[in-house]
């Protein structure tokens, strides 16, 4: 027998079977149906058929399941907004190029992107397990918007357009997550964003 025909034997960790996006979606397709206080994760072992053990190490928590990516994303949207030159347009044209960027892949997983988001917009208890994130996306615009600005990251002005752009996001997120299943989700941000866009112009140039 050849080296070439040799079949080669999986080494201990995580069953083939174990994809994390399929138990994920297994997951939060119980939390939408009962709620997610009533779903525990030895339930979503169970049903996803994988072991107690590997479900902890892909997700170690409820919130991981729901808010998985999040921070990647965020990690995107810092690659590509500091690619860009200040001088390529005002700076809600560059946050908006780089909100695109850091949704693109979620185009190929929209049904458990919009899944995960209506679990968000609708449950304050999953919304609240985000604050962490949330937080340090706001950081990430507030220091932005200050360079943009020549203002303090802590100045009101400051933090009065951080919450604009963060409410309009949002906004957006949960409308796409409800209404939009034939509608990409960088179009709705950029509407949602485009709705102030003068006002964002207007302060910048003071």
């Amino acid at each position: 027998m050849t080296e070439a025909n040799v079949t080669p034997k999986r080494g201990r960790g995580r069953p083939a079977h174990a994809e994390p996006e399929a138990i994920a979606l297994i997951a939060l397709r119980m939390f939408e149906e009962r709620g997610v206080a009533d779903v525990t994760m030895d339930e979503i072992a169970v049903v996803a058929g994988v072991s107690r053990r590997t479900l902890f190490r892909l997700f170690p928590s409820k919130a991981s399941l729901v808010w998985a990516g999040a921070t990647e994303a965020d990690a995107r949207f810092e690659v590509a907004y500091n690619k860009l030159d200040a001088g390529e347009g005002d700076v809600l044209s560059r946050i908006r190029a780089a909100y695109s960027a850091s949704i693109a892949p979620l185009h190929e997983t929209a049904d458990i992107t919009r899944l995960r988001l209506r679990l968000i917009s609708d449950n304050p208890l999953v919304y609240a397990w985000g604050a962490d994130l949330r937080a340090m996306t706001r950081s990430h615009l507030a220091n932005h918007i200050a360079e943009a600005f020549s203002q303090p990251a802590g100045s009101v002005r400051v933090l009065a357009f951080v919450a604009a752009i963060e409410g309009a996001t949002y906004a957006a997120l949960a409308w796409w997550a409800h209404n939009g299943e034939n509608l990409k989700l960088d179009d709705v941000i950029d509407e949602a964003l485009t709705t102030f866009k003068s006002t964002f112009l207007e302060s910048q140039h003071e």
